[in-house]
């Protein structure tokens, strides 16, 4: 077969559906960590709040991905469906460019996201960090 637009759309899908697998594990580590800020017994009003609105705000970002895997599911379904000579049909392109876009936000967001988060719990750890002088 040679190498062009069906196949090259596959191999996207297929990337894609690798970096989702690879944030949601991210996600699931965020959501850990918070978790464990959480728990700390001198955890304040504020901090906990926080921590909630970004607890929130990762499992958004998951359920995002797990709604983008969804999507690359029913694409790849469509592409295989593909029978035509003249290649794939506009309908299709279609999605596999509403599929670029929303991939590219859903990323842009989960690294804004980490990084606020990443930052959130540095500076809580810091503060609350026992210093231990030799």
């Amino acid at each position: 077969m040679i190498y062009g637009q069906l196949q090259y759309y596959h191999d996207e899908l297929n990337a894609w559906a690798e970096v989702v697998k690879f944030r949601k594990g991210e996600v699931q580590e965020l959501l850990r960590q918070v978790n464990v800020l959480l728990n700390f017994p001198v955890v304040s009003i504020p901090v906990s709040k926080a921590g909630d609105t970004f607890m929130n705000r990762l499992i958004v970002l998951e359920q995002q991905f797990d709604h983008l895997r969804n999507h690359f599911t029913h694409q790849v379904q469509r592409l295989e469906r593909v029978s035509s000579p003249d290649g794939v049909d506009s309908a299709t392109i279609q999605v596999q460019c509403s599929l670029r876009n929303k991939t590219k936000t859903c990323e842009i967001t989960f690294i804004k996201a980490k990084y606020d988060c990443s930052v959130f719990l540095s500076e809580f750890f810091e503060a609350n960090a026992v210093h231990h002088h030799v």
